[in-house]
Formats: C-alpha cells, sequence, structure tokens
C-alpha cells in the first residue's frame, strides 16, 4: 500500500489558492502549476497567516492519526532507539554516583577498608531469546582489611533442554566444565536459591531494606542481571531491589578514595578495567570448586573467577590503604608473601641511575616502566663511595660430552700420491700440464 503523502501547511495553502484563481478565471491543470504560482507569495507571507494554515495541517494530522515518526530499516522507530539510549545514558551516571556515595561517604570516616563488597559470577549453558540458561553461579563477599570472608557457589540444573539449543549447550559444557542438563534428576530449586542470595546480601545488616550492590564484570553484567531477574520471576518477588553494578567501577572508586599520595591509584577508570582483564592470578591452584578441580577446568569456575578478580582487587589496595596481606585471604593460598617482601625490599633499594654525573630518584610510574635488567645495568654507573662489583654470568651447566678425543689429525700427502696434470687431454681442450713444457721461462 502507497504512504500517504505528508499534508504540510503549504498544500493547504494551494488548496486555498487555487480556489480564488479559479474564481477569477484561472484554472492549474496540477497541483505542481499551482505550486510554482504560490510558491513565492507562500515565502513572503506574514507570520499571522503561516500559523493560520499551521494549525490546519495539525488538526489533519489528528484526525487522520498520521504521525512524522521515522523508522530504521527494520522498523523500529528512530524515537525508541533514542530513548533507549537516554535510558541507558542515565542509568550509567547513576550507577557511578551510587558507587562514589556509597565509597567515599565510608572515605570520610576512614572506614572504606571495611566495606564488604559482593562480588557475583554465572557460567552459562546458552541464551534462548532474551534469557541465559544459567548452569554455575557464585557469590563472594570481601573488604580490603580482612580479606576474602565466605561465598556462595551453587550448581545448577536447568532440568529441560530446549529446543535446537543442544549442540550450543554441548559447547559450553566443553568449554566451562559443566555437566549436560539431566532432564531425569531434580531440578534446581530456584526459590530456595533466591532465598540464599537475598539472607547472602543481608547478613551484614538484617534491618535493612535496601539490598547491597552487587558487582561483576562488565561483559557479565547482562547475564547477572538476567539471571536474578529470572529467579524473581519465578517466586514473583520485585526485581528491582537488586542492583548489577561494574566491578571496574568500584576498583577505580575504592582505590582512589584509599590513597593518600598523589603517585597512588589510577588515573583512569579504563586502567583498573586493564588491571583486572590481565587476571595475574588466573593460574593459582586449589582457588575453584572440587567439581572443577577434578576436571582440570579450575580456571573456568565461577568461584575461581570470582576470586581471582577479588584477588586482583586487594593486591592493588593492600598496600594503598597500609593492609598487611595475608595468604588465602588477600592473596591465594600458596603465595609465599615473605620472599615477594624481601623481593621489594630489594628493588626499593637499588641505587637510581644516574645521567651527565647527577642522580635523580625514580617515582612510582616511572619505576614501573623500567625492567629490572635495565636497574641492574644503570646501577653500576654510580658515585665510588656506591660502586657496585660488576655481575659475573655463569653458565647454567657445563657440556657433558668432550668433543676433542674425537678429532683426528689429517694425514700427510706427498707429491706421489697426486697424479701428473702433463700428457693427458681431456676432450677437444688442451690440460694445463701439456701447455707448460712449450713456455720459454729462460731468459
Amino acid at each position: 500500500m502507497p504512504k500517504k503523502p505528508v499534508r504540510n501547511a503549504f498544500y493547504f495553502y494551494m488548496l486555498d489558492y487555487k480556489e480564488e484563481q479559479r474564481q477569477k478565471g484561472i484554472n492549474y491543470s496540477n497541483l505542481a502549476a499551482v505550486a510554482d504560482a504560490a510558491g513565492p507569495l507562500w515565502r513572503d507571507a506574514p507570520p499571522s497567516v503561516r500559523t493560520k494554515y499551521d494549525e490546519i495541517a495539525k488538526k489533519h494530522r489528528q484526525k487522520t492519526n498520521f504521525t512524522d515518526q521515522k523508522f530504521t530499516s527494520t522498523g523500529i522507530p528512530i524515537s525508541v532507539i533514542e530513548q533507549n539510549e537516554r535510558e541507558a545514558k542515565e542509568a550509567e551516571e547513576q550507577e557511578i554516583q551510587d558507587i562514589k556515595n556509597l565509597v567515599k561517604l565510608r572515605g570520610f570516616n576512614n572506614t572504606a577498608k571495611t566495606l564488604d563488597i559482593y562480588v557475583m559470577d554465572v557460567n552459562c549453558y546458552c541464551k534462548t531469546g532474551s534469557d541465559y540458561i544459567i548452569g554455575e553461579s557464585t557469590l563472594l563477599r570481601f573488604n580490603v582489611e580482612e580479606g576474602i570472608r565466605d561465598t556462595y557457589h551453587e550448581i545448577i540444573n536447568p532440568g529441560v533442554i530446549p529446543v535446537g539449543y543442544a549442540y550450543d549447550m554441548k559447547l559450553s559444557c566443553k568449554e566451562f566444565g559443566l555437566e549436560m542438563p539431566d532432564e531425569c534428576s531434580k531440578k534446581s530449586n530456584y526459590m530456595q536459591i533466591l532465598a540464599n542470595i537475598i539472607d547472602y546480601l543481608k547478613q551484614q545488616d538484617r534491618t535493612s531494606k535496601v539490598l547491597p550492590p552487587i558487582f561483576t564484570m562488565p561483559d557479565k553484567v547482562a547475564p547477572v542481571q538476567n539471571f536474578i531477574h529470572q529467579l524473581c520471576r519465578r517466586v514473583a518477588e520485585d526485581e528491582n531491589q537488586f542492583r548489577i553494578y561494574k566491578l571496574d567501577t568500584l576498583f577505580f572508586t575504592l582505590i582512589n578514595t584509599l590513597k593518600t599520595r598523589a603517585d597512588e591509584g589510577f588515573p583512569k577508570e579504563s586502567l583498573a578495567l586493564l588491571q583486572l582483564k590481565k587476571d595475574p592470578f588466573k593460574y593459582s591452584p586449589g582457588i575453584g570448586c572440587e567439581h572443577h578441580e577434578e576436571n582440570d577446568k579450575s580456571v573456568e569456575c565461577t568461584l575461581s573467577r570470582v576470586k581471582r578478580w577479588s584477588y586482583t582487587v586487594l593486591d592493588a589496595c593492600c598496600p594503598v590503604a597500609g593492609v598487611t596481606a595475608r595468604p588465602a585471604c588477600h592473596v591465594p593460598p600458596d603465595y609465599d608473601l615473605e620472599s615477594i617482601q624481601v623481593y621489594q625490599e630489594q628493588k626499593r633499594g637499588r641505587v637510581a641511575p644516574s645521567v651527565g654525573g647527577y642522580e635523580f630518584n625514580l617515582s612510582s610510574c616511572n619505576s614501573s616502566l623500567l625492567s629490572d635488567s635495565f636497574l641492574d645495568t644503570t646501577s653500576n654507573i654510580t658515585t665510588d663511595s656506591s660502586r657496585r662489583e660488576k655481575r659475573v654470568h655463569v653458565p647454567l651447566r657445563m657440556p657433558k660430552a668432550d668433543y676433542s678425543q674425537a678429532i683426528r689429525l689429517a694425514p700427510e700427502l706427498t707429491e706421489e700420491e697426486f697424479p701428473s696434470l702433463g700428457g693427458s687431454r681431456i676432450g677437444r681442450g688442451r690440460g694445463l700440464g701439456g701447455s707448460l713444457p712449450k713456455l720459454k721461462t729462460e731468459k
């Protein structure tokens, strides 16, 4: 069905102009001729005339229910897209402000390092429509002073496999170390899982009606939020009481609140996200659940993942807050903190390099950019009083095989073992030996 043309104010002005000219005896064959004649008059028309025809066009649009909405190629109104973008921007600004209020209010009375932070992660089988099918979830609580306090880990059996998604779920099981949903086994109790999550979030203050926010990585915000909303829909619970925020925003705000010097913390929020993505504790043993440890998939375990995120935040915030790190609380249990502290003290005690006879001190930012080998080589360029011995490189191993015994001396050769060069011709050419007697060597 063809789209109706827009009936604007000029259209109704042309109709009146055409009628006036017809009464005068001037007839136009079509509206194109009327537009050519009425166009100059419409451009010079006073505002009162334009307002009159604007009102006529507005009433006509309301009467015919015609809207001036623009659509995309897929039929989605552009106004809806713009509205969603505005809402997303407002939600992001509200999230940043909420995190600042949560952390900086504790910073005024120096209690930011005792603030309990809740971190959550999920493993998804697949996504069907707008919902994620979750197979594993973990919720963890920690603070800077005490480290990791406790965790709530759950392996979830969603029951029925959606039609057409068996292969996707099989690939996810292989990737994340999960078991295929068993339709014969008992399905997980989602009501109990939601009750456990609410009790876990309220264990710090059960009298408060507002639940603390849950933090996760930016790419996990949508799955975690959808998982919580699915639980709420199944038991008719209010889903607006849960707040799912980005962990990198909290990391950036927390360390900058705890810092006491200008060279500490992160100048940009993107550096906090970069530090979390580095995952320095990725291959720490013994921090996953029993199921993933047996299957050698501890790296993909949600319990291991939330612990590694927490260790990364604590590893950066503890020195800034003046908190002594403890194994299994602030760092993995197998970390030798004494050796690390000795190495850090030795690194701080290295003499700074001198340029042109003038020594300068390295700030924390500059020292992080210099490698250890550079500091070792430049530490020799010091004054006489602080001169160090030159480093001697000793090979790691000596060669086991002695090849000198296998070397044989070359045999002595005599003139009899070489054939004579004269008296023979090969092919059509002449040998060198045949031409030597003909040479006149005498003067």
